[in-house]
Formats: C-alpha cells, sequence, structure tokens
C-alpha cells in the first residue's frame, strides 16, 4: 500500500487526510495545499507560472509568526517563499494575476451562534493584480490592485448614530418613537438592535416579535428575540421594550451584504415611515489587518525583488498601506453548514485559476458588485466538487497501486488520461470564465456601480466582440481594450464602498 500521495512538496495520507473529504468533515491544509497545486497545475490553458499564485496555507500565520507587527517585519519569515515556488520574478512577473492568500481567523461568534468558544474560520484573501501594490513615489499604486475579502461566513456590523426613527400611527416621534442603533450581519443571520417607547397616551407598544426584515427582494419574520427591557405599556400606563430582533436569511438574501435592509417593525402599518437600514461596507478590524500585513510583505518583497535592499537588510518602515485602502468586499453565497469553510475557499480558487494573467488583473478594476456577481460557488455546487474530490482521491490512489508510487507527477507520465481526468474533476462546474467575459463587455446593467478604476471607462455592449476567452493565454485583446479605456481618461468613483475607498488618483 501506497503511504502517501504526494505533488510538488504537497502530500496527503489515504487513510487520515482521505477522511476529511466525507460529508460533515473539515478540509485540512493538507488536503487544500494538495488540490489546489494539482489544479494550478491542470487548470489553466498555457505553460509558465500559475496565474493565481499560492504560497500554502499556514503562509499568513507564518509571516505573522513570532508577534510580528507588521508585514514588513514578518517577511523574513517567508523571505524566499515566493521566488522559490514562482521563479526569480516572484510574484512580480506578467505571468502572475493574483495571489491567494487563505486566512484562518477565531470567531467571536460560531456559526451556530455560540460566543463562547475559539471555533476558527477560514476565508480566501484574493488579491488581484500583486504587483499593483508596488508604490509610486507619492505612495499610490503602480497599478489597478485590489483585495478581496472573500468570505462565506460574513461577519459585518453598522452603527447608527444618531439612531434610525420610527414612529406609532397616533403617535408622534417624543411620544412613541421605535429607535435602530445597530444592524449587524452574521453568516444568514441578521440581528437588528431596537429601542421603542411609548408614554401611554396610544395604548401599548408593538408586539416586536411580529417586525418584518426585507432583503434582496424577500420577506422575512422574526426568528429569535433577546430582550432587555419588556414593558409593553398599555392605555395611560408608558411603556418600554429595548433588545435585538434576529432574522434568518434565505439563500437570495443572504447573497449581498452590504447595502438596504427595510424593517417594519411592528403589525402592517403600525410605525411610519420605515425603518431603512444601511449596511457599510466597512472591513472588520481583522480584515484591516490583514491587509497591512500583506502591504507590508508585499512592499518589501518588491524591495528585495528589484534589489533596492538587500535581502538581510533590516526593514525599516512598517508598509506603504496601499492594500488597506484598496479592500473590497464582495457579498458572496454563504455557507449552509459549519465546516465546509474549507472547501469554499478551494472551489473559489478553483475557480479564479480559469483566468488568465491579463484577466485577474482587469478584473481589479471592478466594483464590489461586480466581483459579487461573478459565478462564485454556492452550498450545493461544493457539495458536488466534495464528490468529485473524492473520485479524484480514489482515482491516484488506485494509479498509485497499480505503478508502485505515490508522486502524481509521475503517476501523469505514465497515464495521460489521469491528468485529464483529474483536471475535469477540478474543472467542472460553472464556466467562470464566461462570468468574466460578460463582465468585460459591459454585458451587465450595473449603471449605479461604476468600476473602481482611476482609469477604466465602460463601453457599450459593441465591445463585447473584441472579448476573447480568459483562458486563452495571448492577452493581446485584454490590453487593446485596456489602452482604449485609459485614453478616454475619464475617471469613475466607486459605488456601494465609495465611502470608504479613497480615490488614488486625480
Amino acid at each position: 500500500m501506497v503511504l502517501e500521495l504526494t505533488f510538488q512538496r504537497a502530500s496527503v495520507h489515504p487513510v487520515h487526510d482521505a477522511k476529511r473529504l466525507e460529508d460533515g468533515k473539515d478540509l485540512n491544509d493538507a488536503l487544500l495545499d494538495f488540490f489546489v497545486k494539482l489544479g494550478q497545475a491542470t487548470i489553466p490553458g498555457s505553460d509558465g507560472p500559475p496565474p493565481v499564485a499560492y504560497l500554502g496555507s499556514h503562509f499568513y500565520d507564518v509571516l505573522r509568526k513570532g508577534g510580528m507587527k507588521n508585514g514588513r517585519e514578518g517577511h523574513k519569515n517567508v523571505a524566499n517563499w515566493a521566488r522559490r515556488r514562482l521563479g526569480k520574478d516572484g510574484l512580480f512577473g506578467d505571468g502572475i494575476g493574483a495571489l491567494a492568500v487563505p486566512v484562518n481567523e477565531v470567531l467571536r461568534d460560531s456559526y451556530e451562534g455560540r460566543t463562547d468558544g475559539q471555533e476558527k474560520h477560514w476565508w480566501l484573501a484574493l488579491l488581484l493584480n500583486p504587483r499593483g501594490a508596488a508604490a509610486t513615489p507619492n505612495g499610490d499604486p503602480s497599478e489597478d490592485v485590489s483585495l478581496l475579502c472573500l468570505d462565506s461566513f460574513v461577519r459585518a456590523e453598522t452603527r447608527f448614530e444618531p439612531p434610525i426613527k420610527a414612529h406609532k400611527a397616533g403617535g408622534t416621534m417624543e411620544s412613541y418613537p421605535v429607535e435602530v442603533s445597530a444592524l449587524s450581519r452574521i453568516g444568514f443571520c441578521v440581528n437588528v438592535s431596537f429601542c421603542a417607547k411609548g408614554d401611554g397616551t396610544a395604548g401599548p407598544l408593538a408586539e416586536p416579535w411580529k417586525a418584518r426584515l426585507k432583503a434582496g427582494g424577500r420577506e422575512f419574520m422574526n426568528r429569535e428575540l433577546d430582550m432587555k427591557e419588556n414593558e409593553r405599556g398599555s392605555d395611560g400606563l408608558p411603556g418600554r421594550l429595548e433588545g435585538a430582533l434576529t432574522f434568518r436569511l434565505d439563500r437570495r438574501g443572504a447573497a449581498k451584504t452590504g447595502g438596504e435592509y427595510v424593517l417594519d417593525y411592528g403589525e402592517g402599518d403600525d410605525y411610519q415611515p420605515q425603518l431603512r437600514l444601511r449596511m457599510g461596507e466597512k472591513p472588520t478590524a481583522f480584515q484591516a489587518e490583514v491587509a497591512h500585513f500583506l502591504s507590508g510583505y508585499l512592499a518589501r518583497e518588491h524591495e528585495v525583488a528589484t534589489g533596492k535592499l538587500e535581502a538581510s537588510s533590516e526593514p525599516e518602515l512598517p508598509g506603504n498601506g496601499i492594500l488597506e485602502r484598496e479592500i473590497c468586499l464582495p457579498g458572496v453565497p454563504q455557507q449552509e453548514t459549519s465546516h465546509d469553510c474549507g472547501y469554499f475557499i478551494l472551489e473559489m480558487i478553483l475557480r479564479a485559476l480559469q483566468l488568465s494573467p491579463e484577466a485577474l488583473r482587469e478584473l481589479a478594476t471592478a466594483s464590489s458588485v461586480e466581483i459579487a456577481m461573478l459565478p462564485w460557488p454556492s452550498q450545493k455546487q461544493v457539495l458536488r466538487r466534495k464528490s468529485m474530490l473524492r473520485d479524484i482521491l480514489e482515482a491516484l490512489l488506485a494509479a498509485a497501486g497499480k505503478h508502485g508510487t505515490g508522486e502524481v507527477e509521475a503517476l501523469f507520465r505514465a497515464d495521460v488520461a489521469l491528468r485529464e481526468r483529474v483536471r475535469t474533476g477540478l474543472l467542472e462546474g460553472p464556466n467562470f470564465s464566461h462570468g468574466y467575459d460578460r463582465w468585460a463587455a459591459g454585458d451587465w446593467d450595473l449603471s449605479a456601480s461604476p468600476s473602481r478604476s482611476r482609469s477604466r471607462s465602460r463601453a457599450t455592449k459593441p465591445r463585447a466582440k473584441a472579448v476573447q476567452s480568459s483562458l486563452s493565454s495571448d492577452g493581446s485583446s485584454v490590453d487593446n481594450r485596456r489602452s482604449k479605456r485609459r485614453k478616454k481618461g475619464r475617471r469613475r468613483s466607486t459605488s456601494s464602498s465609495a465611502g470608504y475607498r479613497r480615490r488614488r488618483r486625480s
């Protein structure tokens, strides 16, 4: 029996690791590294480095290891990783369009709603156009760059100061107000912090459990009620209700994190006006920290790669801060289990590998709404991929037993059909490159969501015939489109995250 399968320094055990592909199990780091590297080797349609660079599931943890304060300081922990895997140009070569960084975060709130545990959760930091993170003399990025935080278990919170208010029919804003002070999202759940008061002149306060929330064109009833004060009052008797309403969204309602949520408090038209609550797209403190570390790492890596500093020199500056200003928070499908976050990361990387380096760099100009409209994986598709991964591993183990070796590259040389079977198992599903082509051709009506680019000016649909498949290794059409847009020189601001992102060039 073969003791393990190995591919490009990634290895999996045929028993212990294989069990993690069973339903209800988490994907471990060994399997994540193994299948990402298989995808990098088989999915792209051209020679050269993979369009999506991947430095391993432990890269971010090692970058921070030893109490490092920033990415420049932590660079010494991972100083040779990029060039050893990608060649002398590392992350800054023409063949690299993105860098995929799995991030392991300790949750304050678990998937089941617990707050007393130390549950860990994987999400993906996908940096589009790493070479753009090199700063120009005025501190701006040298090219369009975007750090996508792709999270299948979103956590977001917005506080309203002053609170959003409505009042009960028959009362006034002074005598019967309801105030919403905060709105938060945890996965499929939306929490609304509220306080309702009445002076008794218009009867008791409305039952809070009758409240309804509208999101994504759907209406949801209250699922949970956590009350701090619970005095409804009556005629002539004042009342006060304070607590949190919890609503559970469905797949459609949870498709977008930021944007507007509408709360109908009470029953029917009890309270007017409708409470329109807007969830901002400000990154969490942890997401901002990830951007800070990656920004410092890339700044130092670029200095070493270009010979500006010796590899042994001590870092002097904390980082150029570019990526903190380039965080993009697209809404992506949410996981419906507590254990599939690793599979979502893997599936996102496999789909990004369908795009050429030129396409990935061009995608750095897209807004969060545009990114969200790409065919990211759903829970159903993730479960389908998990079944395919089991089939791939079974086929590799059978071939290993037949040929007497666990070296996957040797197995591919011995059986060309095996390589194609693995590629099919990793590629089958929605065509991500078709989604990119639609965006690049301007086929989406996103007039309220202009591009993030300082230079990109969206043209009209006739541009579609200039679009080529993103799996092609020839980037001439992409370059031509970019050149034409930049000649127009029309600056467009970002959309849903305009309040957070700062424009970088005039």
